[in-house]
């Protein structure tokens, strides 16, 4: 064979090596997303077009690097018999220069590619709906804040433990952390944003549709590791299928804003069944469905502290609650660790914690009436006195 025609069947088998790599990159691009969650948002599909480009390339890569090596064990294989040293070679410029010169163009189409896309889920839309969340071990708070239909120049908050919006609506969140890192991950949405201490972050998306049958409910979880209830750390984002389906199930949350009950037992169980606070995270609490891990349960915590935990603290069923909430460590309960509740303040209403004295005395009245029986372990007289002292 001359060397010409041998030079001809390297770039033949060049070509040929080279289309099987592209046509392998674009099996996998196209296998692999089939793994992936629902496209539940319009950025989903940018983002996984864009996850695809790069399948595509580190696919070939993949494929180039690992048929080399499997050639390389096969072809230059020690012979039996044969005990002599390898061939001595030494580096090839051009070689070098190929193997630099290809991965930086591709990291630079990458870079070109990723900020276009970064550019376009973070521009501003049309008539965005802007809905606070507060990050806490463990669970996720949800705010939207709306004119006070009885005074429109002011604004009143609806809190839900449940992201809700509809198909089409542009959202913006506006995400903040109570204690440590946290990370907002809708899998579904291909959003992931950290949320750290002292900082609001942003993230936005589109919901677009998916199901046939409307709400549509995809899980929000925490993708940093923030403490030893992490793996709990889901809440859900609920999709309506419209504005006048997503309005029906606000105007109910209003409503409850709107006209809380008189009850100051009912009002607690409104506020912690709202989400406002992060405590259904923590701890078990039968009535609203808890089920946390890393706190004590709630369940008869009315009798227990009107009895073991009276007798432990010196304190009152209602004082010891009381102290409980705004603070957390002068008495842990046993079995549990110091410093894992956040402790609540009602000082400054911008600053961490911040727990109203209208909402933790209708807290504490709430779990007041934990008990076998269902009656209050607590003086309420008692507990206003101590929650709102002379005022």
């Amino acid at each position: 064979m001359t060397s010409n025609q041998l030079g001809s069947r390297t770039i033949f088998i060049i070509i040929i090596a080279g289309v099987a790599l592209i046509l392998g990159g674009l099996v996998i691009s196209q296998v692999t997303p089939l793994i992936f969650p629902v496209q539940a948002s319009a950025e989903s599909l940018q983002i996984d077009n864009l996850f695809r480009i790069a399948l595509v390339i580190g696919g070939a890569i993949f494929l180039l690097v690992q048929g080399l090596l499997i050639y390389s064990i096969v072809r230059f294989r020690a012979r039996a018999g044969d005990t002599s040293d390898g061939i001595n070679l030494h580096g090839n410029a051009t070689l070098e220069i190929v193997w630099t010169a290809i991965p930086a163009v591709i990291v630079l189409v990458l870079t070109v590619l990723s900020y276009q896309v970064w550019v376009s889920i973070q521009s501003v839309k049309d008539d965005e709906m802007t809905v606070k969340v507060t990050g806490a071990r463990f669970a996720w708070s949800f705010a939207y804040e709306v004119p006070d239909p009885r005074d429109t120049s002011q604004k009143l908050t609806v809190n839900s433990k449940e992201l809700h919006t509809y198909v089409g609506r542009p959202m913006k969140l506006e995400m903040v952390t109570q204690d440590v890192i946290h990370s907002f991950w809708v899998p579904a949405f291909r959003m992931k944003q950290d949320v750290m201490p002292g900082r609001t972050t942003t993230v936005r998306f589109t919901p677009i549709q998916t199901e046939e049958t409307y709400p549509v409910r995809y899980p929000i979880k925490c993708a940093e590791l923030c403490g030893s209830g992490h793996g709990e750390m889901v809440n859900w984002l609920v999709v309506h299928k419209d504005e006048a389906d997503y309005m029906a199930w606000f105007n109910q949350q209003l409503d409850l804003v709107l006209n809380p009950p008189e009850d100051p037992v009912a009002r607690g169980r409104q506020v912690l069944a709202s989400g406002a606070y992060p405590c259904a995270g923590c701890h078990v609490l039968a009535d609203l469905g808890w089920a946390g891990l890393t706190g004590p349960s709630l369940n008869g915590v009315g009798d227990r502290a009107a009895t073991v935990r009276a007798s432990a603290t010196g304190l009152s069923p209602e004082e010891y609650l009381d102290r409980s909430i705004y603070y957390p460590n002068e008495y842990i309960v046993p079995g549990f660790g110091a410093g894992l509740m956040p402790q609540f303040q009602a000082n400054d209403p911008q600053g961490a914690n911040y727990m109203s004295l209208d909402d933790h005395f209708a807290i504490v009245a709430y779990l007041c009436t934990q008990t076998s029986t269902g009656e209050s372990a607590c003086d309420l007289d008692r507990l206003r006195s101590l929650v709102f002292g002379n005022s």
